[in-house]
């Protein structure tokens, strides 16, 4: 999908890789995670919820929008501290639909669904609560630019996420950064090359400019 050995991937290359380029605030961690392992990559949807004393939740935005979104496609909400949003039925849209992943800034909820065996999709939130969002808040917008610990995030950024961080890698620098990736990646190859052929440290140290 991206021309990129998703097998070799890891979230250190992305943030290795923006490091150099000048972009130093595209990482988030401290995430929890409902799989022990987990890695996916894709392109950001995002929704934006509004915390409001309301009767409504403007479940046809957040639905039609879930439905709106395409097989590998990722699903990051602005979410809440004091309202849990994604659940366990929406766990099941979202499996049918194919989408690669979910990641809340905020709550979520139905753990013993979502945890479980039967789960296959990703789900990264800042915490669980079954405190829902009926009565407390709404979906406010779908697909806009939005805030996850200081990063800016807009609809169609790739995203890449494992289980250290999630990288948010700008439309505007994709390229270049799939292109250094790749070359890190290749670069690693060969040290490890190196490292299996028992080299000393003093001759690995002459072949290679970054370890």
């Amino acid at each position: 999908m991206f021309e990129l050995n998703t097998d070799k991937l890891c979230s250190g290359l992305f943030s290795d890789v923006m490091d150099r380029m000048g972009y130093k605030n595209q990482i988030i961690t401290g995430m929890l995670r409902n799989k022990d392992t987990v890695s996916f990559i894709g392109r950001a949807r995002t929704v934006l919820i509004e915390t409001k004393d309301t009767d409504d939740e403007n479940i046809r935005m957040g639905l039609s929008f879930l439905g709106d979104c395409k097989k590998g496609e990722i699903l990051i909400v602005k979410g809440s501290e004091k309202f849990a949003y994604f659940g366990e039925l929406m766990t099941k849209l979202s499996t049918q639909i194919g989408i690669e992943g979910v990641i809340i800034d905020g709550l979520t909820r139905d753990t013993n669904y979502t945890h479980s065996s039967k789960v296959s999709l990703p789900i990264l939130a800042k915490g669980y609560s079954p405190v829902d969002i009926k009565g407390r808040g709404r979906v406010e917008k779908t697909d806009v630019d939005i805030i996850v610990d200081n990063i800016k995030i807009s609809p169609g950024d790739l995203i890449y996420s494992d289980n250290e961080a999630v990288c948010v890698v700008p439309k505007e620098i994709e390229h270049e950064v799939i292109k250094r990736v790749k070359e890190k990646m290749e670069d690693e190859d060969r040290i490890s090359k190196l490292i299996a052929a028992n080299i000393t440290v003093e001759e690995l140290l002459n072949q290679v400019t970054e370890f």
